[in-house]
């Protein structure tokens, strides 16, 4: 498979994501974005640090939904998957924090494993087969690992999909790209 890939019927798509992403919507948004991440994902870590603001900046100005999707690839981080989905759950300003507290840590090398797998208590219950689905709709769009991300053009019911991060510039230009005035 390619590092980019089309997809068809992104209206179609947001419905799934409704039901299994973590959104942030944007009030008639003309664009869409989708980040398939794993909380180990170095990629990920990268695209949060350079690439975050500038997302959320797309949601706030009223041009884009931005849609996290739970993609684990590594063996294990499933509860703390589901631990984030909580903290969305209870307010979701405050999974952007803890989202990019926990790539800061990681890319500087204090994340420790065992806390991570210290997560517990009744919300995650709830939440694991969310984050089981999350994985079923990326498999469903052929991702195939993390990040992948989902630029969609909502009037043209389009998307272009890429494997990893491209780095802020190429971002940027694909968002402009599909981007509708």
């Amino acid at each position: 498979m390619s590092d980019q890939w089309l997809v068809r019927d992104i209206n179609g798509l947001i419905p799934k994501l409704d039901k299994v992403g973590l959104g942030f919507k944007a009030q008639n948004p003309k664009l869409l974005v989708v980040i398939f991440y794993d909380l180990l994902c170095p990629g990920c870590a990268v695209l949060e640090d350079e690439a975050g603001d500038y997302l959320v900046s797309l949601v706030n100005d009223g041009k884009a939904s931005l849609y996290f999707v739970d993609y684990p690839v590594h063996r294990g981080i499933e509860r703390v998957h589901a631990s984030f989905r909580c903290i969305y759950r209870n307010n979701p300003t405050l999974f952007l924090e803890a989202l990019r507290r926990h790539y800061e840590a990681y890319l500087s090398g204090k994340l420790k494993r065992e806390d991570l797998e210290r997560v517990g208590g009744e919300c995650i219950d709830k939440e694991l087969p969310m984050v089981s689905e999350g994985k079923s709709l990326g498999k469903e769009l052929g991702v195939p690992g993390t990040p992948t991300i989902i630029i969609g053009n909502i009037p043209k019911n389009i998307g272009q999909a890429v494997f990893g991060y491209p780095g802020l510039g190429r971002l940027m230009q694909l968002i402009e790209e599909l981007y509708v005035y």
